[in-house]
């Protein structure tokens, strides 16, 4: 049998997936959690097979790290409208299982929830295209740090005033950061930040990012370095 809990933010959506699995014989909704917290209460109280967590504008993604480390034995599934590549990619790293758009029919719900559970994975052929094409550049405490406050509009004065660095040195890391990224200009690296932290522009940062995911085409590293000016 195939315990699962379900969150969503909508009573409508939130009824018709309690319909849906109740004729399922071989999956039991144990819990419909209506926020994240009782998401969190109830996949700890009843640690389920699997989550199916509605990815909505309020949700936090710090979630997902909370469930990783309460439930490590959950299969969390990602319920989205839409999703970017590189969003899709970070929350694969906070132990996502699979990424499931609500237009799918209602038996490809079923289906991946039973893919899931039995240790696999359920990502879109598109989706799944743009992880095998694309590239991973991982980074250090300080860039993460030198990108966050890039996607907060920070210029290096005000940057090498938060870090207590100097201004030559926040230069050198920017450099640094534009050719092992691939961006052309300081705002172009911060929209890298920006969306591989999240996909609603009010609740970005690129704080905490130790990685970001380049999908590919774009702005690959040029060998001539970056073209704009760090001053």
């Amino acid at each position: 049998m195939i315990r699962i809990v379900v969150h969503t933010e909508e009573p409508l959506l939130a009824r018709a997936i309690r319909d849906l699995l109740s004729t399922e014989p071989d999956i039991t909704l144990v819990a419909l959690a209506g926020d994240a917290v009782s998401l969190v209460r109830q996949c700890t109280a009843e640690h389920p097979e699997v989550a199916l967590v509605s990815n909505s504008a309020a949700f936090d993604s710090n979630v997902l790290n909370t469930l990783r480390r309460q439930c490590p034995h959950t299969a969390v599934v990602l319920w989205v409208g839409d999703i970017v590549p590189e969003l899709a990619h970070r929350v694969m790293e906070l132990g996502v299982r699979g990424i499931l758009r609500r237009t799918l029919a209602p038996e490809m719900i079923v289906k991946c929830i039973r893919k899931v559970q039995q240790g696999e994975m359920w990502f879109e052929k598109a989706l799944a295209n743009t992880f095998l094409s694309g590239r991973l550049v991982r980074l250090s405490h300080r860039e993460s740090q030198m990108i966050a406050l890039l996607a907060e509009g920070q210029k290096n004065k005000e940057i090498a005033a938060t870090l207590s660095i100097s201004e030559g040195t926040v230069k050198v890391y920017l450099s640094r950061l534009f050719a092992k990224v691939g961006a052309k200009d300081r705002y172009e690296l911060a929209l890298f930040g920006l969306r591989s932290s999240s996909q609603n522009p009010a609740n970005a940062s690129a704080a905490g990012l130790r990685s970001l995911f380049i999908p590919s085409g774009e702005n690959a590293a040029k060998k001539s370095g970056p073209a704009e000016s760090i001053s």
